[in-house]
């Protein structure tokens, strides 16, 4: 089998626009003999349309893209998309073939319901979708009408996958393909190496799958930034045996061919090898593709942004100039001394010929002419201010120097001030100050272009203890972002943050600041998201006013006591009545036969347990629930929508 791959960068909902691009790359997979044609997910529709995703109209542009590409592509061809035939948008695979473009799950459901006249598939179409939406509104996960999927193409099993999850599905042998097609709908994370794709290889990434699912793997990636979502590219095709026998560059746009034999058991006679994998590199390269995107892809003249010395800032500038290149950025300098020398320094570094310089004198004078006395607050609200000015009179980006450190707790003790805060992009805003010290190292390796003085001004957030964690900035530094990473990519409670240096009193102090933010952020800038979790999804309600604190081990000890007998003893668990109605009384229920819950645990077993019981309470909640546990592939289970086993 000959297999295109397509990996593009195209603007979402430019229907016209990327039908002629992908029908461009069409005609080049026709000349040189492919038999399947693979494009990667955002390419029509993005990653998400949101709202759009409920409009007719944009649903029936949509569909009659995909009508004129099936009618313009000779090869057969996959296209992802979005679908909103349930009234709930899920993610799906249209298959071009022969002028119609046909969606798998269409297919998939035929094969469900079996064969029969057209009013009985009907009927059993209807009444699949009917129970989707019916498990919907019960609050379980809808079910997708993507999932993994196998279709034939030329007389080879071709199977399909849109997450690294639905993967699993064909490692586990669920299903079998002689080829798999992977096209992730999700972009970069730095915490997982495998979503860069191409160069995760190097490090033995895919292996596994390849070789556990027998199959040959061919990942379609796609190039560029697509709202807060950023792809890599590195699409390529893998042998059953971990050889790769294609692979495309990272974040650059190409055709990627493959001849490949599904009955040979290898070794290729002349493997590709594969690029190697630099987190700091492919981060940096990541922003910068945000960058730009968010430029371009809005029709915007370029980008400015404030250089006032410090490490935040200069990192900003330097990716800037490195996506939309020196003369589409202005710079606003705003700094006193040494600082001022070092902005100076790095705008005449990168070449940038549109500067503005503003007084501090003449800041802190307007400053009280408002009423204040020249805090730091208000001058900062002005510098912005004349940011959003100049952004919006040349049609730019306006770029935050915002990191997730500074998003998490900000800069000191008083909540951060923002005049334009929300009509800002931060490039490094799902960034922890640490990475960004490291990557703007690692920019300065390919050229020294931002000063010394600048890499040292990290300022740390004051007000949080941290002066008597660590002798050093950076080491301080360090400590507060790992607390942070712990809290919100892991969730980690106060239990397990109080083994930190920062204390109890330390982490009280860090978990307050970022609880008090919580408002200021939700006006605060957009920005790419490349971490597990960012803190858009980490948020909380605003008027809650829940804190954390060490559990109390006794009472989690009792607490799982109960449960673990409650499940010893099936017959006695607890009730759980439909919606309640005004007549049902309040109050707990009672057990199955009204007897009263009431056992004890042995000493060592609460010992044990007592500190991971709430996660267990989780666990077994879900389970009690009907739902699949946290992070399972959603494999299928008798009696139940998910798995046994999740992969905490």
């Amino acid at each position: 089998m000959k297999i295109a791959i397509a990996q593009m960068n195209s603007t979402p909902g430019a229907f016209d626009a990327t039908v002629s691009a992908m029908a461009a790359y069409g005609r080049r997979a026709e000349e040189l003999g492919a038999d399947l044609f693979v494009f990667g997910a955002p390419v029509l529709m993005g990653p998400d349309p949101m709202g759009l995703a409920a409009n007719e109209a944009y649903l029936l542009d949509a569909s009659r893209a995909l009508a004129a590409l099936a009618e313009k592509l000779r090869v057969p061809a996959l296209v992802p998309y979005t679908s909103n035939i349930t009234g709930t948008p899920v993610y799906d695979v249209a298959y071009l073939r022969d002028g119609a473009a046909v969606p798998i799950s269409l297919t998939s459901m035929l094969d469900a319901i079996g064969p029969g006249d057209v009013e009985t598939v009907a009927r059993g179409i209807r009444e699949r979708l009917d129970a989707d939406a019916g498990a919907e509104g019960q609050g379980q996960q809808a079910a997708r009408l993507i999932d993994p999927a196998v279709i034939e193409v030329g007389g080879v099993d071709v199977g399909i996958a849109l997450s690294l999850g639905d993967l699993d599905a064909f490692a586990t042998g669920e299903l079998e393909a002689d080829v798999v097609c992977l096209m992730p709908v999700d972009g970069y994370d730095t915490d997982d190496e495998m979503t860069c794709l191409a160069p995760s290889v190097s490090d033995g990434c895919f292996t596994r799958e390849a070789a556990n699912a027998d199959a040959w793997l061919a990942v379609a990636g796609a190039s560029g930034a697509y709202d807060d979502m950023t792809y890599c590219g590195g699409s390529f095709v893998m042998a059953p045996w971990g050889e790769l026998a294609a692979a495309a560059s990272s974040f650059g746009e190409e055709l990627l061919f493959c001849d490949i034999d599904v009955l040979s058991e290898g070794p290729l006679p002349g493997p590709v090898e594969p690029p190697a994998y630099d987190r700091a590199t492919t981060l940096w390269r990541c922003v910068a593709t945000s960058v730009r995107d968010q430029v371009n892809k809005r029709g915007l003249s370029g980008v400015a942004l404030v250089a006032d010395g410090s490490l935040a800032s200069a990192a900003v500038a330097a990716v800037a100039v490195d996506a939309v290149g020196p003369l589409r950025v202005h710079a606003l300098v705003h700094a006193e001394g040494d600082a001022l020398a070092d902005a100076r320094e790095l705008v005449r570094n990168l070449r940038i010929r549109d500067v503005d310089e503003v007084s501090a004198r003449d800041l802190e004078a307007a400053a009280e002419a408002l009423g204040g006395d020249g805090e730091e607050g208000l001058v900062a609200s002005l510098v912005e201010a004349r940011l959003g000015a100049l952004a919006s009179a040349g049609e730019l980006l306006a770029l935050s120097c915002a990191d997730k450190t500074m998003l998490a707790v900000g800069e000191g003790t008083d909540v951060p001030a923002g005049a334009v805060r929300s009509c800002a992009f931060a490039p490094f805003g799902d960034v922890y100050r640490t990475d960004v010290a490291a990557v703007a190292r690692m920019r300065n390796t390919v050229s020294p272009v931002i000063p010394a003085g600048c890499l040292a001004r990290l300022r740390v957030p004051s007000g949080l203890g941290l002066e008597q964690v660590a002798q050093s900035d950076e080491l301080r530094l360090s400590e507060l972002d790992a607390l942070l990473l712990l809290r919100i990519e892991r969730a980690a409670g106060v239990g397990e943050l109080a083994g930190s240096k920062l204390g109890e009193k330390g982490v009280s102090l860090v978990l307050g600041r970022l609880r008090a933010l919580e408002a200021w952020r939700r006006q605060g800038p957009s920005y790419p998201v490349v971490s597990a979790r960012s803190l858009g999804e980490a948020q909380r309600p605003v008027m809650d006013a829940w804190e954390d604190h060490v559990p109390d081990e006794a009472a989690a000890a009792r607490l799982a006591s109960s449960v673990v007998d409650v499940i010893a003893h099936p017959r006695q668990r607890p009730s759980r009545p439909a919606t309640p109605s005004p007549s049902t009384p309040a109050g707990p229920q009672a057990p199955m036969g009204g007897t009263p819950l009431a056992f004890t645990m042995p000493p060592e077993m609460a010992k044990q347990l007592g500190p991971r019981a709430s996660e267990l309470m989780g666990y077994l909640k879900e389970l009690s629930d009907g739902r699949r546990l946290r992070g399972e592939s959603g494999r299928m289970w008798p009696g139940g929508p998910g798995g046994m086993f999740s992969d905490n």
